[in-house]
Parts: structure tokens; C-alpha cells; sequence
């Protein structure tokens, strides 16, 4: 069993505070403009304290990902057990408890990059489930499915049906959740035999 110490308590709090300011700033859409020394006084560490935690900018917005997936909208990247549908009703139920948030990461710079370390382990995710669900699907055609799969499994889907359709959050999410469905059945389908023969 470790020990934290003191001191590493210390830098988790200070390193959660930094990393909380900037959440907040992705709320108010104004994380693009905010300065390193800005979010250092906020999160009350030194400047000095910052740049130890995040060498860079690009350092504090990979670990930002991390810490909106994991403790402020707690999204694994893995399939849930009831499958694609169920990962994304998850995903949306939890975006809809901070909608400035879900939306702050699609449409800023910074929100795109928090949200940008998720997508690959996301996608990765969804090209197993595809390959379970069809393992006889030829490769070009896996490909295709998990491509609409993972943009229709994204919280962009969700929000871009609500603002290019003015779909309600509820009616968006059942309309990307029939595509969901529609397409993981239409991949369990037996392959058809060729009679033309």
C-alpha cells in the first residue's frame, strides 16, 4: 500500500484547481482567450507552480480531457454492456447535466482539444464493437460503419440535430438512437448469399 504524502496531496489539489478554473472558463466560452497566468491566479498556485504541472498549454488541455471525462462528466471511452446505444444515451445524459460544457466542447478551440484526447481511444472502442457485431463484414465495409457509428455515438451528432434540425435535446437523442439501432442491426444481418451464379 502507498502513502500519499502531504506534498502530493498538495499538487493534486493544486493541479484539480487549475484544471477547474479552466473548466469553468469553457463554460463561460471564454477558455481561447484566458492566459496560463490568468488560470494560475484563479486556481491560486504561482505562475512558477503552473508551468510545473503543465510544461505547456497543449500539456493543461490533454489533462483537462482527462479530467472532464473522468470526475466532471465521468464518460469512459469503453462500450457499455448494452452496447452502442446505451454508451451514447450515457454519454448524453451526462453532457445534458452540463450543456454550456457540451457545447463549449465543440465549438471553442480549447474544447475541441480537451475533447480531441478522447475521440481515439473512443474510436478504437467502436471498431471492436463493430468487428463483434459483424465479424464477417469485409474490411472496407467495418470501416464505414464504425465511421458513421462513432460520429452518430459523438456529442456533435447530438448537438448539430438539435441546432440544424431544432430537434428538442430528447427528440435528437431518440433520432441518433434509431440510427444507432438501425445500423447495429443492420450489421448482425446474416451476409446474403450471392445466387446469381
Amino acid at each position: 500500500m502507498t502513502t500519499q504524502t502531504l506534498q502530493d496531496r498538495r499538487a493534486a489539489l493544486g493541479r484539480d484547481a487549475v484544471l477547474d478554473a479552466l473548466v469553468t472558463h469553457l463554460e463561460a466560452g471564454d477558455a481561447d482567450g484566458i492566459s496560463m497566468e490568468d488560470l494560475a491566479r484563479e486556481a491560486g498556485v504561482s505562475r512558477r507552480t503552473l508551468y510545473r504541472y503543465f510544461p505547456t498549454r497543449a500539456d493543461l488541455l490533454a489533462a483537462a480531457g482527462d479530467h472532464v471525462r473522468g470526475r466532471v462528466l465521468n464518460i469512459d471511452s469503453s462500450i457499455a454492456p448494452g452496447g452502442l446505444a446505451a454508451s451514447f444515451r450515457a454519454g448524453v445524459a451526462r453532457s445534458e447535466a452540463r450543456p454550456q460544457l457540451a457545447r463549449a466542447l465543440l465549438a471553442t478551440e480549447s474544447g475541441r482539444a480537451v475533447r480531441g484526447t478522447f475521440r481515439q481511444a473512443r474510436v478504437e472502442a467502436i471498431r471492436r464493437e463493430v468487428k463483434s457485431l459483424a465479424p464477417h463484414l469485409a474490411r472496407r465495409e467495418a470501416e464505414r460503419a464504425a465511421a458513421l457509428l462513432t460520429y452518430l455515438c459523438s456529442l456533435n451528432a447530438w448537438v448539430s440535430l438539435q441546432d440544424e434540425s431544432g430537434l428538442s435535446p430528447e427528440r435528437a437523442e431518440e433520432a441518433v438512437l434509431w440510427a444507432i439501432e438501425l445500423i447495429e442491426r443492420e450489421l448482425q444481418r446474416e451476409p446474403r448469399k450471392d445466387t446469381s451464379r
